[in-house]
Parts: structure tokens; sequence; C-alpha cells
């Protein structure tokens, strides 16, 4: 008995032990995540002194954010920053597209998609409400009679205006979407034209402009001219 006792009173007297080690106290190793005024994205014990005014996280080794220290981005940085991603923008665009034409086929493809899927639903709205229209003859025949309204007729017309408003949401969605592709082209197209510098009536003008190789026809002499001796 008395060895049990000397037991349970080392092990308890180990507990304040264990629980201080050091994979719980507060000084456990830490990652410090931070990204630099072009982009890249950088792991270290600390913060070099270069980079000591940016915002940065701190990870636990099994890359869990413990701290997020969020500080204001210096102007030229935030200036900076926005350059890059324009940049970025404007490669992407320039790789995308070779004239402008393109970025109007484009643009079409992408509304083609909302078109079909708005005439969808207008075909399958135009179902739903004539069944919702015979659904009320029906219920109002029996309203007519004095009789009672049907629990399934009821249940139909129900069912049927709920399909009506999902509908009907669904082709706002889609006509959304056109609008929002709408403008993102024509930026795109604006962005192009202002990148590529081509004005868009330089094709028309070109094709109206004689060339410089065009040889020039002078004009008859007129039958009443004098020669000069």
């Amino acid at each position: 008995m008395r060895i049990l006792i000397l037991t349970l009173l080392g092990f308890l007297l180990s507990m304040p032990v264990l629980a201080a080690g050091p994979e719980n106290t507060g000084n456990s190793k830490r990652i410090v995540k931070w990204v630099d005024s072009q982009g890249v994205t950088h792991y270290g014990d600390k913060l070099p002194a270069q980079e000591a005014g940016r915002s940065n996280s701190e990870l636990t080794t099994q890359g869990v954010v413990v701290k997020q220290n969020v500080k204001d981005m210096p102007k030229s940085d935030q200036e900076s920053a926005q350059r890059l991603a324009q940049q970025r923008k404007d490669n992407i665009l320039l790789a995308s597209y070779t004239k402008v034409e393109e970025i109007d086929m484009a643009r079409d493809r992408y509304l083609q998609m909302d078109q079909a899927a708005i005439q969808a639903l207008s075909s399958q709205k135009e179902s739903v409400n004539g069944r919702l229209a015979r659904n009320n003859k029906t219920a109002e025949s029996f309203r007519t009679r004095k009789k009672p309204l049907p629990a399934y007729l009821d249940d139909e017309i129900k069912i049927a205006k709920g399909e009506m408003v999902r509908i009907d949401q669904q082709i706002a969605v889609h006509k959304q979407s056109m609008l929002d592709t709408n403008k993102r082209f024509a930026d795109e197209k604006a962005r192009f034209i202002a990148l590529k510098q081509v004005s868009p009536s330089e094709t028309t003008t070109a094709e109206k402009t004689p060339s410089s190789n065009t040889a020039v026809v002078p004009a008859p002499l007129s039958a009443t001219a004098t020669t000069t001796k």
C-alpha cells in the first residue's frame, strides 16, 4: 500500500512538469510568412529588417495560422503592387488575343451560353404557366360550385407558383450575367486597343488612303492649249 501511495504521489508531482513541457508552452517554434513588394511569398523564423513594416502571418510547424500581423502597406508598395497586377493582366490580355475582332467573338460565345439558358428557361416558364392556368381554372370551377378545393389541386397550384418564382430568378441571373459579360469585354477591348495603340477607325482609314506606290496619271492637255514657240 505504501508503495502504491508513493507511486501516485510521484505521478501527481510530475504532472505540472509535463504540462510545462516545450510542446505546451507559448515558446514553441513558429514560422513567419510574408509577401514582398514583387508578390513573392517568403517563409522564415522572423521578418528581415528591410521587411519590418510588412504584414505577415505566424504559423505553426504544421502550417496552422495562429496570428495575423496586419500593417498598413506603404503608399509606394501599394502603387508597385497595383502596377505589377495591371502588368500581369495586360500580359494575359495580349497573349489571349491578336486582334480586336477576336475579343468580340469571345464575348459573343459567352453571351450565347446565357442566351441559350434564357431561351430554355422561357420555354419552361411557358409550360409551367400553362399548367398553372389550367389548375386555376379547375380551382375556380370548384369555387363556383361551392365545393372544397382538393388538397392535390391546391398543392399543384403552390408548386407551379414556386416554379415560376424560381424560373424568374434564374432568368434574372442570366440577364445580369450578360450585362457583366458585355462590360468585361468592353473594358478588355478598350485596354487592348490602348496597348496596341490601334484606333477603331484605323482600318477604315487605311482602306480609303491610296498606297504610296500607286502611280498618279497626269490629266490630258486641253485641246485649246497653246504651244509657246
